[in-house]
């Protein structure tokens, strides 16, 4: 390649290779120039869908901003509108023939006040703005890919010394091209950046040109122009003096000329997207597509709803509550919607639950727990277990002896009568329930007397009863669930729903695929601190019996004494979590980001509940020997009800004629494998570990064998 003094020297990728530009670029720097200038679409970034319609998926997420109380199809149609609108008013004032998207968000949003009224995400007009670039960024980080030929080039100008600039007409500002450029792993790679966006004036124009060689203080011939449009990077470029090259990318035009928009999210486009996002392999490696499905599901339902603030709860909440942050944060900016991680458990919530003592009856925890021992009943009130000692003693009460329906017996009654008990139990009841409410209105959350929404694992919605009565009825609660599990009617005011299965709602899938196996989604949803035990001011805590496994969680700065949030420190679930469930929820972790992008690519559209009810199937139906011998390992701590910690080991070998005899009662009594337990783990402890793969794909094909 020459360059002629006549010509314009162009730059074929597929064709030239890096190298012969590299030389030429060597020339140029020594006839004198020091900077070289790209521009960067379709030059360094190459999109994977035809550039016009980037905006069309981006009008996919104005519609789930908005609840979609408009379609995709309007809003983009509205936008056009406007664009133009923009481009005359720029052009008529003397500016250029464009608009940029921070001028634009503002007249978008106050149109869509006229169609709408005041909905939510459009009272606030700097964070609408923000959400409208964040939701562009992240669609334009998501189709583009990076052009290699031309990294190449701009990676060998850094080794050898040379200044790089970044010169681009676009409508998102210059902090929407540094995310893009460091998600091409290009951001330490220009020495200056110039986006027509933040200054008014364009390449097209030539003004923006002027700029750059007065900022830079050199003259045109000191700089060369690399880029695509002919008119933009070439000509404008040429007429102010500078050298310049035109890239071409046959391949690539061709690419987007045949492109068609039903492409986006055709379902077998969207099904490869989503397979070459998920994980290949480790242990449980669907689990991470069912946690996104849940993510992804709760995103959906919240802006239908229009939710703005929502509270995780601990300790499954934790994880839960990364996941939908990063996946909030990769479509919106994390603008829309406020997530709050709320420490509680049963134990820690339920004391603050109940009424004065004459009006108590404990149905709550007898209905789930009768036979147990007043050690058992008076630990779930959350007394330390030396003052239930004492006032056991004092009572006269047996402390250890679990006793078959304890409401119905004598000694039961002899406790409620207790003094000690009786002044113990309203203080602590009284104080917690104050300071719990102390707690949650430090969360900086609006309208919470309107409503609160929280997010948890499932399964009965026990600590959302609990926060329902210690709010005495007057505040509506709604949970959203992995899962749901009751025989109980709806009640006003405290709606359960289960995202992945729940028991009163029909018409939801694969309730038995993903009821399976329950605990995986406790065990993999580990948190890094042990469960919530109480809420105390710093007197009340100075005052409390030494108990070692209890530390200080949170302090809440409220005057005039702090509020001093507590949880268990348990050594043993530490050591599980560290071990075990970190590395697992770090994978999953990395493939949420994975699962989003590719969510974006496929037009913020997902594959079929049946596609993630059959990965979630493969684990909990046919598991590998490997992950049965992981999952055999795990345990946890019951810490309400009963206490004591719950494993999934197998304790006994058992004979031949041992196991035979159990092959036969399950054969003639299925429902053995039905005991709430994962039947792999049942069929191991009956010495019956071969027929999991039987067993396996008989449920799997029940589920499945319409499909």
């Amino acid at each position: 390649m020459q360059l002629l003094p006549s010509t314009i020297p162009t730059w074929t990728i597929g064709k030239d290779s890096p190298s012969r530009i590299c030389k030429l670029l060597q020339r140029q720097a020594e006839a004198g120039v020091k900077f070289f200038c790209f521009d960067y679409f379709d030059t360094l970034a190459v999109r994977e869908i035809q550039p016009e319609y980037t905006k069309q998926l981006a009008a996919r997420l104005h519609s789930l901003l908005l609840g979609r109380r408009l379609s995709p199809e309007q809003l983009y149609a509205l936008r056009q509108q406007l664009e133009r609108e923009l481009c005359e008013q720029n052009a008529a004032s003397g500016g250029e023939l464009e608009f940029y998207l921070p001028g634009f968000a503002p007249i978008y949003r106050l149109r869509l006040r006229e169609i709408l009224g005041n909905l939510e995400p459009l009272r606030h007009v700097e964070q609408f703005c923000e959400s409208i670039i964040a939701i562009e960024t992240a669609v334009e980080m998501a189709v583009q890919q990076p052009c290699s030929d031309t990294i190449k080039v701009l990676a060998w100008l850094k080794q050898q010394g040379l200044s790089t600039v970044l010169v681009s007409d676009f409508y998102l500002p210059r902090r929407s091209f540094k995310q893009m450029l460091e998600n091409l792993g290009l951001l330490g790679q220009f020495d200056r950046m110039y986006i027509s966006a933040d200054y008014g004036i364009a390449k097209s124009s030539g003004r923006l040109y002027w700029k750059v060689c007065r900022d830079l203080n050199l003259n045109a011939k000191q700089l060369l122009m690399i880029g695509d449009n002919p008119h933009s990077d070439v000509l404008r470029a040429k007429e102010k003096g500078m050298p310049c090259i035109h890239l071409r990318n046959p391949q690539q035009q061709d690419y987007y000329a045949k492109w068609q928009p039903e492409q986006m999210d055709a379902p077998d486009r969207v099904q490869r997207l989503f397979n070459e996002a998920a994980a290949q392999s480790g242990l449980f490696k669907e689990i991470g597509t069912s946690l996104w499905y849940f993510t992804w599901k709760l995103l959906l339902e919240l802006q239908q709803r229009q939710i703005r603030d929502v509270f995780f709860f601990s300790k499954e909440g934790e994880f839960l509550k990364k996941l939908f942050d990063l996946l909030h944060a990769e479509l919106f900016g994390g603008l829309l919607i406020r997530s709050h991680y709320l420490m509680v458990s049963r134990k820690a919530t339920f004391l603050a639950s109940l009424n004065p003592l004459s009006e108590e009856d404990f149905i709550r925890l007898f209905y789930q727990y009768r036979d147990i021992s007043p050690r058992d009943f008076l630990l779930s009130l959350n007394i330390e277990e030396r003052e239930a000692t004492a006032i056991c003693a004092e009572a006269g009460i047996d402390f250890q002896t679990r006793l078959p329906r304890l409401s119905t017996q004598p000694v039961f009654r002899q406790l409620l009568d207790s003094p000690r008990f009786r002044k113990v139990y309203e203080t602590r009841r009284t104080s917690q329930r104050r300071n719990f409410i102390l707690y949650l209105n430090s969360f900086e959350a609006e309208n919470l007397e309107d409503g609160i929404t929280i997010v948890d694992v499932g399964w009965k919605g026990t600590i959302q009863d609990n926060l329902r009565h210690i709010l005495s009825q007057c505040v509506p609660v709604q949970g959203f669930y992995v899962g749901h599990l009751t025989a109980a009617p709806q009640q006003e005011g405290n709606r359960k729903q289960g995202l992945l299965f729940d028991s009163s709602c029909p018409h939801l899938p694969y309730f038995n695929v993903y009821n399976n196996n329950r605990s995986l989604f406790e065990m993999m949803l580990g948190a890094s601190h042990g469960s919530a035990d109480g809420y105390f001011t710093t007197e009340e805590f100075a005052c409390l019996q030494n108990d070692h496994r209890r530390e200080i969680r949170q302090r809440i700065p409220i005057k005039p004494d702090p509020l001093l949030i507590t949880a268990l420190d348990m050594p043993e679930e530490r050591a599980l979590f560290e071990a075990k469930i970190r590395p697992i929820q770090e994978q999953v972790y990395q493939e949420a980001k994975r699962l989003n992008r590719a969510l974006l690519r496929a037009g913020c559209v997902a594959p079929d509940a049946e596609w993630f009810a059959r990965r979630h199937a493969r684990m909990v139906f046919t598991p590998t020997r490997k992950e049965v011998n992981f999952f055999e390992s795990l345990y946890h701590l019951e810490n309400f009800g009963v206490f004591e910690y719950t494993d999934f080991r197998t304790q006994t070998k058992l004979s031949l004629l041992q196991r035979w005899r159990n092959f036969v009662k399950m054969r003639q009594n299925p429902a053995m494998l039905e005991m709430g337990i994962w039947p792999p783990i049942i069929l191991r402890r009956l010495g019956l570990d071969f027929y999991r793969h039987i067993n396996g794909k008989r449920r799997h094909w029940r589920e499945f064998k319409q499909k």
